[in-house]
């Protein structure tokens, strides 16, 4: 019987400056990007697949920690994600992480006839990523990656022909730079259990031409994601159930090269999540994540709930040293 566990990925020690004011309504918790980057650990010469759906529901606003009572406004995220990766040798492999967004935003207006609701759809920003294996002895597993995230995704889309806001576009405009680690240990007296830790850290670039004159720059973000993973055996399938933990820290938007006030802020959310896995080369997962605390200045729609289901697929899955599965 194969065995597959799978981890939250990674540690990896990275500088990000510290942030005391953010969050322009809506903006700072809606597409998943960091927090899903990086394929399992496999055997050279190994193909794997991920596609998922991910909604991000927020309809809580908040002033720093302060639940406000109003409910007339909402934003969902809709992402679709698709992730392939190969592992080129012992030491290298690489990844690429391509996104389809669907953003939407509802103000509910008392007494107006119709409410304000603005969407968009189309590609996101893609991300490629070259990771190394640094370290794979005994019970610890440690590799780091690094690449760039492309400016793919629209930036520039208008409802009657006025810009939407950044935070409601597919695409950032902007070519960025993301680190990316993971650090696992394996239980010595359990195999099938791990704990681990992530973290991944995007450097934000400009967009230039945001409103033809004006440049836009999204705050920078780092991720650190951490938990315990188990596989059981049920009947005859395979399950491997976790509970993760993920702190968000994003810095304050600028536009012009001036601050934005309401943009970012610091997050803690908690994701158990599932994994069922069919055959030797299918998995189906499942997850669930709700924020335990947020800490903004100024007013913010924040993450209320997100709900994330997928498909992993992986070619000669005999060979593959699988370490990892569940991406959140």
């Amino acid at each position: 019987m194969i065995q597959i566990t799978f981890i939250f990925i990674g540690l990896f020690v990275l500088p990000f400056s510290s942030v005391s004011t953010w969050a322009q309504t809506c903006c700072s918790g809606g597409v998943p990007l960091s927090g899903n980057l990086g394929m399992p650990v496999a055997d050279k010469h190994t193909w794997q697949f991920a596609l998922s759906y991910d909604v991000n529901v927020m309809k809580t606003l908040k002033v720093g920690t302060e639940k406000l009572d109003e409910k007339n406004r909402q934003r969902i995220t809709h992402s679709v994600m698709l992730q392939a990766g190969y592992t080129l040798s012992d030491r290298f492999s690489a990844d690429l992480f391509v996104p389809f967004i669907r953003q939407e935003r509802k103000i509910l207006n008392s007494g107006a006839l119709e409410n304000d609701f603005k969407s968009t759809t189309g590609l996101g920003d893609m991300v490629f990523l070259l990771k190394y294996n640094l370290l794979n002895k005994g019970p610890l597993l440690w590799t780091i990656g690094a690449g760039p995230k492309f400016p793919t995704g629209a930036s520039d889309i208008t409802n009657n022909g006025i810009l939407l806001g950044a935070d409601l576009q597919p695409g950032s405009g902007a070519w960025d730079g993301v680190l990316w680690s993971s650090l696992v240990h394996q239980i010595p007296s359990r195999k099938s259990m791990n704990l681990s830790l992530t973290a991944n850290y995007r450097i934000t670039g400009t967009n230039e031409n945001f409103r033809l004159t004006q440049s836009y720059q999204f705050g920078r973000d780092f991720q650190a994601i951490g938990g315990i993973a188990d596989q059981v055996l049920i009947g005859k399938v395979l399950v491997d159930p976790s509970l993760l933990f993920r702190y968000r820290k994003v810095q304050q938007d600028k536009a012009g090269g001036s601050e934005i006030p309401n943009t970012g802020g610091e997050w803690v959310f908690i994701n158990p999540a599932v994994a069922f896995n069919i055959g030797d080369q299918l998995s189906i997962n499942f997850g669930f994540e709700f924020p335990l605390y947020a800490d903004i200045t100024g007013t913010q729609l924040t993450p209320t709930y997100r709900v994330t289901t997928g498909l992993y697929y992986v070619l000669n899955r005999n060979s593959v040293n699988i370490l990892d599965l569940q991406k959140q």
